[in-house]
């Protein structure tokens, strides 16, 4: 049997449109064998909403995996726990030019990963959006 968990860390930004909780940033799905974390597109936002890096691509990727991280440590999983990604961005060379501050964060391993560009994201003044997914063993499992 599985069991799913739809969390919102207290230090990850909450998504709310007229009163409403849009969507969770972590979802555990937890069997006997594995737990399998899904994190939804992370941006460049503080908690309390402030968007970071207006323009600057390194320091959008920066705060995408801090926010990432975040996340990850909620349930008990690193980085190195991270079997996919997709990369969302407005500058593709930009991206390139910037992508070693990715690797500040994915370290050890370097999960499957899609990298896209699209004409806008959620917000005129994001330009990276990173959404990943984890699997750890269900004895790691936090939250």
């Amino acid at each position: 049997m599985l069991a799913k968990r739809f969390l919102q860390p207290k230090d990850m930004w909450a998504r709310v449109e007229k009163g409403n909780l849009l969507y969770v940033p972590v979802v555990v799905v937890e069997s006997a064998e594995h737990a399998h974390i899904y994190l939804a597109g992370q941006i460049a936002r503080n908690a309390d909403g402030t968007i970071v890096g207006k323009g600057d691509m390194r320091a959008q990727i920066r705060k995408v995996c801090e926010n990432i991280g975040k996340g990850l440590a909620h349930v008990g999983a690193t980085f190195d726990d991270v079997v996919r990604a997709t990369t969302y961005v407005t500058d593709i060379e930009e991206y390139y030019r910037c992508s070693d501050e990715r690797f500040k964060f994915f370290k050890n391993n370097r999960p499957a990963s899609t990298l896209i560009q699209v004409s806008r994201l959620g917000h005129p003044d994001y330009i990276v959006e990173i959404e990943c997914e984890a699997i750890i063993e269900p004895g790691r499992l936090r939250a």
